[in-house]
């Protein structure tokens, strides 16, 4: 009579746990030690930490044992348990015992979960008997430890699921435990890899932009690393349960139909080599030309050289693997014809220009933003949502001034590409949204002094004001109190807290800077004294004061708030001046010696005119004609500022005619 099987076959149980049991009590014991036990020490020493400080999740606590863990255990016991695939005397022996495939892979892979599981769930429960009986409710409550049981069983499952469809393709174990971090690793990593590559073959290209779009996500090792950080949302929960069944599906599919004498081999399926060749090629050649890209003063044909060595050196590096053996040079056909295909592809890139021309057309805009740098669009929280994320530009005027600006930029492209360090290079965002419904994005890094005129038309228009500047999104029947900090080497602060007061004292910071030139807002930027705007709730906006700030000088010069609201010559002993036609340092002693060096300088000690020179000294000592050495009287400090030759005071341009 026919033999019956059962569901569960002891002898593969067994199997299962000599070969990856060792690996769950060593999880067990790692989270043990990470989470129990520092709660049971932080008891026995009477840490008040452990009963006044609330943690957002039990990830907190010994994070980085928690996330080696979880990163390195389910890729080893993937590695462990399916350790018989790799071998051949022992893939021969398994598959000669009457048990179907399916039934040997099922017990393997779910041992191998239940292996992950038991830790999690036994450690759970241990935290929640301490949490009743050391009465930790303010420290967190139970479906904290829910959560935290159920993302880390998340993250076990879709680590360890990797590893085992990983296993499937090949037949050894170290290049599986590589290629299971590779492919872990992949959707991040060549994302990062294309973007930087695309900024260096797209003019405009706003790689800074994207790689900003949260693309730790896109990894579950890169993600499990943030899990201190930020919460583990149902939406990814859901995508990552769809990528554990999805792994369990294929490793089965391919378990299924892998060939027993592909034990030994790099790669277990013949048609997949190619794949696997061609895509550590290409890979590594991303990477060369990356490489060479974010060098200092590179060419363009120091990143074509990456790209060839790149090429080349994955190409047969993968032949090895592949061949399992370093004689493979001999073998060039293959990337001949991939260098070929891909000198094809970037030469068609490069002088089609479709997307680096491209700029829409006026009666195609919905509305534009510009800003000199695109991280305003990316990162979100409750004070940036409300007052720091620009709005977009809807007047024709100053859409077809953007326009403008960004064809001129366009049309610069070789220009623009050559890398100086003696000019004051910002970035322009521009991010169009069209009347279909789509978005076009570019980014560039430019001379603002060459595009002064054109960005003064955006940037000095009333609607970019009014759309841009923080000021003008704050209601001041929310302000609790407003604090001017002087900045230098002085200890000097007004603060202004009357609701009256805090009405006329934001009426005339927007009349400031409504009133204020682009060049003026340029040249005096990061110069003056500080604004901090108190919202409540530990919210705060950080504005300037700027020399040229003439309505709010005013008005604290009426309310006796000026003196202890910026530095006053009242603070400075006296100031040393020395004419030059550039500066590419600001360090105090090196001006100081090189003005002694010299010997023609101006030494300023009237309060006037040092007062003067204080609200006509800017920052940037960019296309500066002036330097100038700031002795304060406190402490023998010394700062540097410039002068340019719109806004040196006469006293001083006269004494170097």
């Amino acid at each position: 009579m026919p033999s019956k099987t059962s569901l569960l076959n002891k002898e593969l149980i067994l199997q299962t746990i000599r070969s990856g049991g060792w690996i769950s009590l060593i999880y067990f014991a790692g989270l043990f030690f990470a989470i129990p036990l520092r709660l049971l020490m932080m008891y026995a020493e009477e840490n008040e930490e452990l009963y006044l400080r609330k943690v957002d999740s039990l990830f907190q606590y010994d994070y980085e044992i928690q996330i080696f863990l979880i990163v390195i255990l389910p890729v080893a016991l993937a590695v462990f348990l399916f350790r018989y695939l790799q071998v051949k005397q022992s893939v021969d022996l398994m598959h000669s015992v009457p048990i179907s495939r399916d039934t040997i892979f099922h017990h393997y892979a779910i041992s191998g979960m239940a292996f992950l599981i038991l830790p999690i769930i036994i450690n759970a429960v241990v935290v929640l008997m301490l949490h009743s009986i050391l009465g930790l409710d303010n420290v967190f409550l139970v479906r904290d430890v829910l959560r935290w049981a159920g993302v880390t069983i998340v993250f076990n499952l879709l680590i360890f699921l990797a590893g085992t469809f990983v296993a499937m393709m090949t037949g050894m174990s170290i290049v599986q435990a590589v290629i299971s971090y590779i492919f872990l690793l992949f959707p991040a990593g060549i994302m990062v890899l294309l973007l930087l590559n695309f900024k260096v073959l797209l003019y405009g290209f706003p790689s800074d932009y994207f790689l900003n779009q949260e693309m730790e996500k896109m990894s579950p090792l890169t993600f499990a690393t943030m899990l201190n950080q930020r919460p583990f949302h149902w939406q990814e929960a859901i995508t990552y349960i769809f990528f554990i069944i999805l792994f369990y599906a294929l490793a089965l599919f391919l378990y299924k139909r892998r060939k027993l004498e592909a034990a030994s081999e790099a790669i277990a399926f013949p048609k997949m080599r190619a794949i696997f060749k061609y895509g550590v090629t290409f890979c590594t050649m991303l990477a060369g030309g990356m490489y060479f890209s974010l060098v200092p003063y590179s060419s363009f044909g120091w990143i074509v050289f990456g790209y060839v060595l790149g090429a080349i050196i994955g190409y047969y590096v993968a032949e090895m693997i592949l061949r399992k053996t370093w004689r493979v040079f001999g073998n060039v056909k293959g990337l001949a014809v991939y260098g070929v295909f891909i000198a094809i592809l970037i030469s068609v890139i490069q002088f089609l220009g479709i997307y680096e021309n491209y700029v829409p057309a006026q009666n195609e805009i919905e509305s534009v933003r510009l800003a000199d740098n695109s991280h305003m669009y990316i990162y979100r929280n409750e004070v940036y949502e409300d007052y720091y994320i620009p709005k977009p530009l809807k007047e024709k005027v100053n859409i077809e001034a953007v326009r403008k600006l960004h064809k001129q930029i366009v049309a610069d492209k070789k220009m623009n590409q050559v890398e100086e360090d003696i000019h004051p290079l910002e970035t322009a965002f521009f991010l169009y949204e069209l009347k279909n419904g789509d978005q076009v994005i570019r980014e560039y890094t430019i001379n603002r002094d060459i595009y002064s005129e054109l960005l003064s038309a955006v940037y000095g228009s009333k609607e970019f004001k009014m759309m841009t500047k923080e000021i003008f999104e704050i209601n001041e029947d929310k302000i609790e109190t407003i604090k001017v900090r002087a900045n230098g080497y002085v200890d000097k602060v007004a603060t202004i807290s009357e609701p009256e007061d805090i009405q006329e004292a934001i009426a005339a910071l927007r009349a400031d800077e409504l009133a204020e030139s682009y060049e003026d807002g340029a040249y005096f930027q990061n110069r003056g004294s500080s604004i901090e705007i108190h919202l409540g709730k530990d919210k705060f906006l950080h504005l300037d004061f700027k020399p040229s700030y003439v309505q709010f000088t005013n008005w604290l010069k009426e309310h006796d708030l000026l003196d202890r609201a910026k530095v006053m010559s009242d603070d400075i002993s006296h100031v040393v001046v020395m004419e030059r036609k550039y500066s590419d340092y600001v360090d105090p002693d090196v001006v100081i010696n090189d003005i002694k060096a010299n010997g023609d300088f101006l030494k300023i000690t009237d309060k006037e005119q040092i007062d003067q020179a204080l609200n006509k000294a800017g920052w940037n000592f960019y296309n500066s004609n002036y330097a100038a050495v700031f002795y304060y009287k406190v402490g023998n400090m010394k700062e540097v500022l410039f002068f340019d030759e719109e806004h040196v005071p006469d006293f001083i341009k006269n004494h170097f005619k």
